[in-house]
């Protein structure tokens, strides 16, 4: 796991290797273990020693750097990287890296979880190896195979390649979108990076914000619909798509290699039930064992939810020593996680370690927090991964596990049962669907009632959207008002948007930057596992909720690393936190900085008032308008 940034720039200039080094040292918290600096001219490429890089101890590999970095470098484009040393800890682990030929460069952020394997095919096909890490394995795999060499790959990544034998720079990013990549293209330079503050703190663009970006989030409450962002001028890699940069006409072209709705389906609808679950478990071992690769210790989130509960279980069978576990708990919440993940811990005689966030810490926390993000937050559940993430490098621990993406492959969410419920209506009449809508009382809470609030949402949304009352309207105007409450009337379609621009790629967001800014790489096997991706929409979706239990076939094939109160939890909490509480708490506060922030799109006396008449309605949209006002600060916009 690595920090990432380079520029190409369209004349030669002194500043590329400048600009690249300062993007990469705003991302310093991405690879505290060294530096690595590359300059690019049509005759040479020569990688240098930053003061910041890492200690070498005498390797003789090509791209071991030989020069020390004194002075601006006059080149077209510039590698600038952040190491943590995870896979190879030795000087062969550093990067930029190349190919024995110095014709392919690469600087690269992930991990490849199926790099031995994949080293053992390109051994056999000719390929050498200097390294023991996963970087040179991507390096031979496009020798090998071109652009097509991602298809090869299981695991979260974002690279740029630079090639010399066709003087093309070729990116890419994970099916899902695990590890990030932003860009900036204009007619001056194309440059890229892990985070978008590498452009702001480096001085390439002014922060200012996305208006598109800014009324998704406060109207549609939606943050990753889009490739820009927040910021104004920047872009994101979608996931699952390629980039090749080409220097002599400054030209980009995009495509992709993953396209979530062309996965092929019901391949194995054949199959019944006991054969369905052991091919998921199958997949589910094999999965978390790939993500225990590591040439330092791993450890693993532990929520008490069933998803972090599965992979702990794993975890535990697969090493003989005990694992560490890291939890985030609120006594004082309206769910208390604590006793579940208690009984995990215990199940599995893990190491466990917890935290308890307060509402004093947030405050104290809170800019930190948005600056580590580089975008607002929905609300305080997001700092409760922030704190179990800095738990874990309090212990020593620079690798976890997290159960991100369980959901949209399982079936997980109370709206996969409104899709459930039309596709047997469809498919089977209304008698199976009553059914189905009664079965669902374990799980949900008068399955008809909520049946009948969902679709009130879906086809008449004006009367929920209490939290339009404080925007002035010609802000609400601006852009057409998306009905976040319509949902696909087949399980597979639906989890595959919400595996999209919906809730999974706002949570992969936050799981990389709360890990990485504690330096902490996470490892999310739910949402970066290609064949259990695969596997999972290879059969008929209303399958996955079975006699209204959700990830029927998550809880059936893990059953056996599972406490039984665990493997019977029917309830969905998500992560809990006590976010009414502390907005109560902090609201003198909270209102002071929105007052200060002074939006044009908000009348704060009338905020207030509507506030007071209905504090319950609008605690989630005050909590929006404090974090944006707090983003506005953090970054000076």
């Amino acid at each position: 796991m690595c920090g990432i940034t380079g520029i190409i720039v369209k004349q030669y200039h002194q500043s590329a290797t400048e600009v690249a080094l300062n993007m990469s040292r705003a991302i310093k918290h991405r690879g505290p273990d060294g530096e690595g600096l590359l300059a690019i001219t049509e005759n040479k490429i020569t990688a240098y020693k930053t003061s910041e890089s890492e200690v070498f101890k005498g390797s003789s590999v090509s791209y071991i750097p030989k020069e020390e970095y004194k002075e601006p470098i006059n080149c077209f484009a510039a590698f600038a990287h952040r190491r943590l040393a995870i896979i190879d800890l030795n000087d062969t682990g550093h990067q930029p890296m190349c190919d024995a030929d110095q014709a392919v460069w690469i600087t690269y952020n992930g991990e490849i979880y199926n790099y031995k394997e994949l080293k053992e095919e390109l051994n056999t096909l000719g390929h050498k190896f200097v390294s023991g890490s996963d970087t040179e394995v991507i390096i031979n795999a496009y020798k090998q195979w071109g652009q097509d060499c991602v298809t090869h790959l299981n695991g979260m990544w974002a690279f740029c390649i630079y090639d010399k034998r066709s003087n093309t720079f070729f990116a890419s990013r994970d099916r899902l979108g695990v590890k990030p990549f932003y860009y900036i293209h204009n007619s001056s330079f194309f440059a890229f990076a892990s985070e978008q503050k590498a452009f702001i703190k480096s001085g390439l663009i002014k922060a200012k914000f996305n208006e598109r970006a800014l009324h998704s989030y406060l109207v549609d409450e939606e943050l990753e619909n889009c490739t820009s962002n927040f910021f104004e001028g920047i872009n994101e890699l979608w996931p699952g798509q390629n980039l090749v940069f080409d220097p002599k006409d400054h030209s980009v072209k995009f495509s992709y290699y993953f396209e979530r709705k062309k996965i092929e389906t019901n391949t194995n609808e054949k199959l019944n039930d006991n054969e369905l679950i052991d091919l998921v478990k199958k997949e589910l071992f094999n999965m978390v064992q790939l993500r225990m690769r590591s040439d330092v210790e791993v450890g693993t989130c532990l929520s008490g939810g069933i998803d972090s509960s599965v992979i702990a279980g794993i975890m535990a069978q697969t090493i003989k020593t005990p694992i560490h576990c890291f939890t985030s708990i609120f006594k004082n919440g309206a769910v208390n996680e604590e006793k579940y993940a208690d009984l995990v811990s215990k199940n599995i005689n893990a190491i466990h370690s917890k935290t308890e966030p307060t509402v004093s810490e947030f405050e104290k926390d809170i800019d930190d927090l948005i600056y580590a993000l580089d975008a607002p937050i929905w609300d305080t559940s997001t700092y409760a991964q922030f704190r179990v993430m800095r738990l874990a490098k309090e212990n020593g621990i620079k690798v976890v596990l997290d159960g991100q993406g369980a959901d949209e492959l399982f079936a997980g969410y109370h709206h996969h049962y409104i899709s459930k419920w039309d596709q047997t209506l469809r498919e089977n009449g209304p008698f199976f669907w009553s059914r189905a809508v009664a079965a669902s009382a374990k799980s949900i809470k008068a399955p008809f009632t909520f049946l009948l609030k969902q679709k009130t949402k879906q086809y008449f949304p004006g009367i929920t959207l209490d939290h339009f009352k404080l925007l002035k309207q010609e802000f609400v105007d601006l852009y057409p008002i998306k009905n976040s409450n319509s949902f696909e009337t087949n399980v597979n379609k639906q989890l595959m948007t919400d595996m999209g621009y919906k809730r999974l790629k706002s949570f992969l967001r936050c799981e990389d930057r709360c890990g990485m800014w504690h330096s902490v790489e996470s490892r999310t096997p739910f949402s970066d596992d290609v064949n259990l991706i695969n596997l999972l929409f290879s059969f008929n979706g209303k399958r996955k909720i079975h006699n209204g239990t959700s990830k029927y076939f998550l809880r059936e094939a893990a059953k056996d690393v599972l406490p039984k109160e665990i493997y019977e939890r029917t309830d969905k909490v998500g992560f809990e936190t006590p976010m009414k509480a502390w907005v109560i708490d902090l609201l003198p506060k909270m209102f002071a900085d929105i007052e200060q922030a002074g939006f044009d799109f908000i009348d704060v006396a009338e905020t207030k008032k509507h506030f007071d008449q209905n504090k319950m309605s609008h605690i989630k949209m005050v909590f929006k308008l404090f974090v944006l006002a707090r983003w506005q600060k953090v970054f000076s916009v």
